[in-house]
């Protein structure tokens, strides 16, 4: 009886680990993953960069999911035109590095990586790399600066340039309410103050109204961190009114009329009245019954009649030119080359609204306007509130889309009213700082073709001439101070006000990987090679799978070497102690107390 209980189990147990072994290929068969397969290179195949003085260059090769490589085998890597230093994949990347050196100018370089030397999570080997790329010898660093002129700010201007790709100044952004508390936090973390202290001249409405918690014209963080060796960054998320204002009183000298261009160009509609000039509502904003009209336009010479047609851009007739109009609602030129009408209510209103279309036959629109009478002008005066009515913590904001920055560099606006009279507010606080002896790294409008702010809610054209337009304002009120930084979204120079104007390229990087942050180094090395590049704004992204942006020493170490770095304040989120421990002695990167600019 106790053998038969002890064989029963062995039976079943044999009979059921048989049918688990039968069972195994059939149902835990385990399907292959397929190797890494390439997705990009940087550089891209044939395509001409540029190197750092020093000839080097990292490049970078991205695969569609984590990769694994011994960086001991590095070596095993094939590269022509110059010498690999090293190659690593940084934590669970999918980007493996190569940083290469003893580049020449001119020189063709090309990269081999053997299949199977790149591996992917099962060990798949991915296949072989090849690919070529070119060096172009770069343009050397600008000697001078755009338009700083002061001895300061020239000093600090040469020490940039000198140490650009051989050290790294430290940064960190200051509270935004005028302090120094955040580069406080840093020192008790580390022992060491950030060389470089960011300011943001975020509350100027408030600064103006007279608020009693912040003055612009107190420079006393700003004095107290330069007297202590410090260098100083001004930002500006520049807050500008939601509503239309008044900035002061109409003077009695100011012109009846004023005239705005809203179209411009050579645009034959022909002779079937199947073309047309359509013209957005935004160059209307704002227009009121009494507004005229004014269209420009050349004859053709192959037909015996002109004529006009402008209805309102949901294709409604308009009637503010009915005693003009003949009796198909057409206005016949005659001989002349031009002719305007002043805007009823309704007009106005549907116009401000859908736009303008001008339609016709035998002619060529060259231009259309608009006219502001003194009469159209006194009413919407009147409909403007002043500016100092209102809430300088409420009703102004750097992200509005209510403030057309076209606008903004058009004569005759309000906003380019609003404009001159802030420019002239910045002005006034930068002379203090300026006569304190206190050079600035100036980075105003920054993140433009991001779009997230209004003075990138618009053409890069427009963008431009407003940077440009605070340059020289700037400049012709004997402002000397300034070294001009410019924050690139990287693939943006369509948006870059130009060499002239311009003294660093910022990028601004939240979060990512340091493959991705030296990719954007390099991308923005080559495309400006006479210009400083420095990281002007890093910290946390939510978005980013990693979180953080990788520390500045990983970062150089790849080949990211930014003339600074600046992470945002809120030191906790954007970069806690533990960021600050692992670069505080790095020798490549300076510290308050490494710098003297006296």
């Amino acid at each position: 009886m106790k053998k038969l209980i002890f064989s029963t189990p062995l039976i079943l147990a044999a009979a059921f680990g048989l049918a688990a072994c039968m069972d195994t290929d059939a149902q835990y068969n385990i399907p292959q993953v397929d190797a890494p397969a390439l997705v990009s290179t940087y550089p891209a195949s044939g395509e001409t960069v540029s190197a750092s003085d020093k000839g080097e260059l990292t490049l970078t090769v991205k695969y569609n999911k984590r990769v694994f490589f011994a960086s001991s085998t590095y070596n095993k890597i094939q590269f022509s035109g110059g010498t690999i230093s090293k190659a690593i994949v940084y934590g669970t990347d999918s980007v493996l590095t190569i940083n290469v050196k003893d580049l020449k100018p001119g020189a063709q370089c090309s990269v081999t990586i053997p299949q199977g030397l790149v591996t992917g999570p099962n060990k798949m080997e991915a296949g072989a790399v090849t690919y070529s790329f070119n060096i172009k010898a770069p343009a050397p660093l600008d000697k001078n600066p755009a338009s700083a002129t002061s001895d300061e700010a020239k000093k600090l201007y040469a020490f940039l340039s000198d140490n650009f790709e051989s050290k790294t100044i430290s940064g960190m952004m200051a509270d935004v309410s005028w302090n120094n508390k955040e580069a406080e936090k840093v020192n008790g973390y580390i022992g060491k103050y950030p060389a470089i202290n960011g300011y943001d001249y975020i509350h100027i409405p408030a600064s103006v109204a007279g608020a009693n918690w912040i003055n612009y014209n107190d420079i006393t963080p700003l004095k107290e961190w330069s007297d202590n060796g410090g260098i100083v960054t001004i930002g500006w998320h520049w807050c500008v009114p939601s509503v239309e204002v008044t900035t002061e009183k109409p003077s009695a000298e100011q012109p009846t009329t004023t005239e705005t261009t809203v179209w411009e160009g050579s645009e034959n509609i022909g002779n079937d009245w199947a073309k047309n000039v359509t013209i957005a509502n935004d160059k209307f904003a704002g227009i009121t019954a009494g507004t005229i009209i004014k269209i420009y336009a050349d004859h053709n010479s192959d037909v015996t009649y002109w004529q006009i047609k402008p209805v309102d851009g949901s294709w409604s007739e308009i009637t503010s030119h009915k005693d003009l109009a003949n009796e198909w609602g057409t206005i016949d030129l005659g001989s002349a080359t031009e002719t305007q009408f002043a805007l009823n209510e309704a007009d106005a209103k549907s116009i401000s609204e859908t736009g303008l279309i001008i339609m016709g036959y035998g002619i060529t629109v060259k231009k259309v306007s608009i006219i502001q009478t003194a009469a159209n002008a006194k009413k919407r005066t009147r409909a403007a509130v002043s500016i100092a009515s209102l809430d300088p913590g409420k009703d102004f904001s750097y992200n509005t889309k209510d403030f057309s920055i076209h606008n903004a560099v058009t004569e005759g606006t309000w906003e380019n009213a609003f404009v001159k009279y802030d420019l002239a507010n910045a002005a006034g606080y930068l002379k203090k700082v300026q006569e304190a002896g206190i050079p600035v790294l100036w980075r105003p409008l920054h993140e433009a073709s991001g779009k997230w702010f209004w003075w990138g809610m618009g053409t890069p054209e427009d963008y431009k001439k407003l940077w440009i337009m605070m340059f020289d304002y700037f400049k012709a009120e004997g402002i000397n101070n300034l070294i001009w930084v410019w924050t690139s979204q990287v693939d943006d120079d369509d948006w870059y006000p130009g060499d002239g104007y311009v003294d660093v390229i910022g990028v601004d990087i939240y979060g990512g990987t340091t493959a991705n942050a030296v990719e954007k180094y390099q991308k923005v090395r080559t495309a400006h090679s006479n210009k400083i590049v420095t990281l002007s704004e890093c910290g946390y992204s939510e978005y980013e799978p990693a979180g953080i942006i990788p520390t500045i020493n990983e970062q150089i170490g790849a080949g990211a070497k930014w003339a600074w770095f600046m992470p945002w304040y809120s030191t906790d989120v954007h970069a806690p102690q533990s960021w600050w421990e692992a670069i505080k002695d790095d020798a490549n990167i300076l510290w308050r107390g490494d710098i003297n600019l006296k």
